[in-house]
C-alpha cells in the first residue's frame, strides 16, 4: 500500500514545498513502522499542513501515540482526531 514511502523518510523537507500526497506517504509509513500505532488499523490525509487520523484504536495510549507521531512529522502543523475505540 505504502511501498516507496521510505525513500522519502530521509529526504529533507525544508528546501522545498512538499505535496500534501508526499507529507501524507512519510505520515503513514511513520504511522505503520511504530510498533504501538503498526498493529492499529489507521489511515492518515494531510491537507495543507491539517493531518486527519482515522481508523480504529485498541486503547487511548495508542491514540495518543498516533497522535504525537502525527504532531512530529514534518509539514504537519494540526492534526485532527478521527479515531474509534475497538
Amino acid at each position: 500500500m505504502l511501498g516507496g514511502c521510505a525513500a522519502l523518510e530521509g529526504q529533507d523537507l525544508s528546501d522545498e514545498l512538499v505535496s500534501n500526497e508526499g507529507v501524507t506517504a512519510i505520515a503513514n509509513s511513520r504511522l505503520n513502522d511504530d510498533f504501538m500505532t503498526g498493529r492499529a488499523t489507521l489511515s492518515v490525509t494531510v491537507v495543507d499542513g491539517l493531518a486527519t487520523l482515522y481508523g480504529t484504536v485498541p486503547d487511548e495510549a495508542t491514540r495518543q501515540r498516533a497522535i504525537q507521531i502525527l504532531e512530529n512529522s514534518p509539514g504537519v502543523f494540526e492534526v485532527l482526531d478521527r479515531t474509534r475505540r475497538r
